[in-house]
């Protein structure tokens, strides 16, 4: 026979058991299910958010380095420089001369629009130029 006795405790018999309060195993296990979904749903939203902020950085880049050349263009003689490490340092702090993905922008003083001075291209994601993910300084406010 089973009966409750003083303080929470329970009698059998003539043994006496104390209940011990606490979480069982099943509760546990539940707990960090939740947690590890909660986890790996927040873990793909933050992928998803890195290539975005590298590239709203390599456009900032982009734009900084933009304004470097036009600057350097109406103190010379009109022409874009020859290679953009020859900005550095009077335009331009050598460490800007990487996008996100730590590659070198493609640059060409010459451009093969007459509406363009020169080209500035950042390869994007995959690093490899003249595909679907690259950055054009002159079009990149357009594709927002």
């Amino acid at each position: 026979m089973v009966k409750a006795g003083d303080n929470g405790r329970v009698v059998s018999g003539s043994r006496m058991r104390t209940a011990r309060p606490g979480f069982s195993l099943l509760e546990l296990t539940l707990v960090l299910v939740i947690m590890g979904m909660l986890m790996a749903v927040a873990a793909v939203n933050l992928v998803g958010r890195a290539g975005a902020a590298r590239e709203r950085t390599t456009r900032a880049s982009m734009t900084v380095i933009q304004s470097s050349i036009e600057t350097f263009m109406a103190e010379k003689d009109g022409s874009p420089p020859p290679t953009l490490q020859s900005l550095a340092p009077a335009y331009l702090q050598a460490n800007k001369l990487k996008d996100a993905w730590k590659q070198d922008f493609y640059y060409s003083p010459t451009s093969s629009s007459a509406e363009r001075a020169y080209e500035l291209i950042s390869k994007g994601a995959d690093k490899e130029i003249g595909t679907e993910d690259d950055i054009d300084v002159w079009t990149m406010d357009l594709e927002e």
